[in-house]
């Protein structure tokens, strides 16, 4: 943490507890103070040095000093990188070291902090990147910017790669305000030397994409600063006209149009990545494009062109070049190994596969398991939530809603911890003791949904919130909530979820007109209409699991009006198609009472 002048901070009878203190000290003994003060809390002896002390004298008088328990006390030898060995000493208090660095004069602080940061990175020689955070703070304070920018930037690396985001932030936030970028809008610029305009863009860039990184993972993929910090990035990258560095940032840009919407402007990134990997020929971008256009597809409803993106994605993925803990391109973002296996999954589910489905999911979590990335893993644990939840597999979604929370709270995933709450909400409200607790934690997600606009998640997470609403005798709510990710959806082109959206409508207008009364045919004629839509929706999407469900909700209407004939057809032409995952709690409920099961006609429809 940088040093302050804190003169003023410090309680008067302490600074004048130092002061009689120092006043009785040797000279020799004050100037070697004076070097402690600014090198930290804790330092090795041999950084007397800076201050011209030879490195023999400057460790008799910190152990003169220790001996009497004057302000120091020892703590062992430290050694460094180059071979230099000398005793280390601590502050007793780091009050004391405070009221010390005050008395220091500015201008003999900023060279003491400057040539403190030169002999320490000399120790380190190759392995300074160690004590980046140490080294920056000395620079800046020694009004060296270039330098301090330098390990700024390496600190936010070091950081990232301990998966600690809010210090990666920090760091890449405090670099770019050296740079003069962070900080445009109160038009202060820092002074000092600095890069000339080539390496200054690079520079910028390279932070951009760290903060852009971290503040996704903190925030969301959604969250404005993500854009704004993206979209800054981007500009450098024209300015730059720099391949290898676009990459990241498309990668950042395509996550956040992709959750944000709408989904042409997400199309178009999948697209510009995929020019990119046809000129580069390089095999991460390939990946990286597969992922994208995978992606925009599935939540577009486009799920057979989905299908085959995601499985070239899986095909050309390799965890021990791809894997963001490898991989420059990928560092610190979601695995895309992952990421294609986990919508793999949710889309050979709505093509009709849930045997399929759920053996893609297992991998995608084995392949989370095995990566030592947090996010990647958090992501893959929520992700399982929602597809067994989906299923009615609620012994699995209750692991993996568990193993969210852990993940989420130790790392400091905000969202993630949000979505976990939404699928803890929703178990409890299968109880329907516990019913209104769930469906409170459900809202909150919701609303964390409307926040920040991610309309990507609001079609599946408004219907499931719907469904459950009308489980609690709440149809009006949970009519308002489908009418509301309709509107979604058609805004934002992400129609993944429409069938089963017109499905819910017809299903509370039902419940509705039940509560109230007075309108049974209007109701039913409605619902009908409502339940052939989203059979329509589903059959255009190839999107067998979503037409079997919408076939399920019009067959029960047609026995109820005394067509049962007509029930048993529909349904046995939709549920004969199915030739795995008969046993799923979500298929059980659609087995028509009376259709042998095989191959029918209906079977080419696909």
């Amino acid at each position: 943490m940088p040093v302050k002048d804190v003169a003023a901070d410090a309680p008067e009878t302490l600074a004048q507890m130092v002061e009689r203190q120092v006043a009785r000290l040797t000279m020799d003994e004050q100037a070697m103070l004076a070097v402690a003060s600014v090198a930290g809390v804790e330092f090795s002896a041999a950084i007397a040095a800076a201050d011209g002390i030879d490195p023999r004298d400057g460790e008799r008088r910190c152990d003169a000093l220790a001996r009497r328990g004057q302000l120091l006390r020892a703590a062992g030898l430290a050694e460094w990188p180059d071979g230099t060995v000398a005793g280390r000493y601590a502050f007793i208090h780091a009050l004391y070291r405070r009221a010390l660095y005050a008395r220091v004069p500015i201008t003999r602080r900023i060279g003491l902090h400057l040539r403190t940061g030169a002999r320490l990175e000399r120790a380190y020689g190759p392995r300074a990147g160690e004590i980046a955070g140490e080294l920056a703070i000395h620079f800046e304070h020694g009004r060296d910017l270039e330098r301090a920018v330098q390990y700024r930037g390496r600190a936010a690396e070091n950081a990232m790669r301990q998966h600690a985001y809010r210090e990666t932030a920090d760091h890449a936030r405090r670099a770019l305000d050296l740079l003069g970028s962070w900080s445009r809008s109160s038009g202060s610029r820092p002074s000092g030397r600095l890069p000339e305009a080539p390496e200054r863009v690079h520079q910028e860039l390279t932070l951009m994409v760290a903060l852009g990184t971290a503040l996704t993972a903190m925030k969301g993929y959604s969250a404005p600063e993500v854009e704004q910090t993206y979209a800054r990035a981007l500009e450098l990258c024209e300015q730059a006209d720099d391949t290898p560095r676009l990459f990241p940032v498309l990668l950042g840009l395509g996550w956040f149009y992709l959750v944000r919407g709408p989904g042409r402007a997400a199309r178009d990134v999948a697209r510009r990545l995929s020019v990119v990997a046809d000129v580069t020929r390089d095999a991460a971008i390939g990946l990286a494009a597969d992922n994208a256009l995978g992606l925009v597809s599935f939540y577009e409803g486009e799920y057979a062109a989905a299908l085959a993106h995601l499985e070239q994605g899986i095909a050309r993925y390799d965890p021990t070049q791809h894997s963001p803990n490898l991989s420059l391109g990928f560092r610190g973002g979601l695995d895309p190994g992952l990421s294609c296996t986990c919508h793999a999954a949710w889309t050979l589910w709505a093509l009709g596969y849930p045997d399929r489905a759920a053996e893609r999911m297992q991998e995608a979590l084995a392949l989370a398991r095995s990566l030592d990335h947090p996010f990647t893993l958090a992501h893959a644990c929520r992700f399982a939530a929602a597809f067994h939840l989906s299923r009615g597999e609620f012994d699995l979604a209750r692991e993996h809603v568990g193993a969210t929370f852990a993940l989420s709270t130790e790392h400091g995933f905000r969202q993630f911890l949000a979505v976990g709450k939404f699928h803890s909400g929703w178990l409890r409200a299968e109880r329907e003791e516990r019913r209104e607790e769930g469906i409170a934690l459900m809202r909150g997600w919701v609303e964390v949904c409307r926040t920040i606009r991610s309309e990507c998640l609001m079609p599946t997470y408004l219907a499931w919130l719907a469904e459950t609403c009308a489980r609690a005798g709440e149809p009006a709510e949970g009519l308002a909530l489908v009418n509301e990710a309709l509107a979604v959806a058609a805004q934002s082109g992400y129609q993944h979820w429409t069938a089963e959206l017109h499905r819910l409508k017809g299903m509370l207008t039902l419940r509705l007109e039940d509560r109230n009364g007075g309108g049974r045919p209007v109701a039913e004629r409605t619902a009908e209409a409502c339940f052939l839509e989203a059979i329509e929706t589903a059959r255009r999407q190839h999107a067998m699991s979503l037409e079997l469900r919408a076939a399920t909700s019009l067959s029960r209407l047609r026995a109820q009006q005394g067509r049962s004939k007509e029930a048993r057809a529909l349904l046995g032409s939709v549920y004969g198609w199915f030739t795995e995952g008969l046993g799923t709690p979500a298929l059980v409920p659609a087995r028509p009472r009376s259709v042998t099961l095989g191959r029918p006609a209906g079977k080419g429809r696909r």
